[in-house]
């Protein structure tokens, strides 16, 4: 009995024994012309390349020099391309990107449709018929919204903010205007400063007994101190020494 578990117990350590080279073998490299050869046979292993159905062609020509002004400012640092591709845009020469760069020869088939246009020429082509394309010399820009609206028929580009009319707090107790005056060098006064300054000894005397102007907006104030300064300078700021060199009580340097 002894003799018999001794031989089992040694046939078991040499399969143990066996599998455990093996297994450090398959992590080793004992063979580097074998490994060679495999990754030079990966390497050269063509890529299968599956044309994508919906895609932009950036067709451009041999010796087009606006062609590759266009490419070189979408290809730039920080363009176009670089913030698409971030966004998960493929962009390339092979059929399988979002946006293929082909040349004018390789394309055939549109031939009649560039005959007429002027190369770089942008068009969304799916299953080789052409669904939109971008028109040169629009005042849309072409650039990342361009081509999303290309490939996807949506215009998503942000709309403009519309301007709108600035309008300021009025009382209805004096006309408005601008090109205001400062008021002792000040360009943005406070109602305070402007009810004070217009009390005091300068206007305190050109004004209505029954005006309120403590109620008043500060455009209105504004106003009047604007008038009462023109009024006083006769509407001209070249008629003194004080008003040509922007200095003194009605200065014209004291125009905003």
């Amino acid at each position: 009995m002894s003799g018999r578990l001794l031989a089992k117990a040694a046939l078991l350590l040499a399969a143990v024994t066996g599998f455990t080279t093996v297994a450090e073998d398959q992590g080793r490299n004992d063979n580097p012309a074998a490994v060679r050869a495999t990754a030079n046979t990966d390497a050269t292993e063509p890529r299968r390349v599956v044309p994508r159905k919906l895609r932009v062609l950036f067709i451009t020509a041999r010796g087009c020099d606006k062609c590759e002004r266009e490419l070189k400012r979408l290809r730039q640092p920080g363009g176009e391309f670089e913030s698409m591709k971030a966004r998960g845009w493929k962009i390339g020469e092979t059929p399988d990107n979002h946006i293929q760069i082909v040349d004018r020869a390789d394309v055939p088939e549109l031939a009649e449709l560039l005959e007429a246009r002027e190369l770089p020429s942008v068009v969304c082509v799916e299953d080789g018929e052409v669904l939109r394309y971008f028109k040169h010399g629009c005042t849309t820009p072409l650039d990342a919204w361009t081509f999303g609206w290309l490939i996807k028929g949506q215009n998503e580009r942000p709309k403009a903010a519309v301007p709108e009319e600035i309008q300021v707090a009025t009382t209805g107790h004096y006309q408005l205007r601008g090109n205001h005056w400062s008021v002792e060098g000040d360009f943005n006064p406070t109602s305070a400063t402007l009810v004070t300054h217009l009390r005091g000894p300068n206007h305190g005397s050109q004004l209505a007994a029954d005006w309120k102007i403590e109620e008043w907006s500060v455009e209105e104030l504004r106003s009047l101190h604007d008038d009462l300064h023109e009024r006083e300078g006769g509407g001209s700021f070249t008629q003194s020494p004080a008003a040509q060199t922007g200095v003194g009580q009605f200065g014209a340097g004291r125009k905003f």
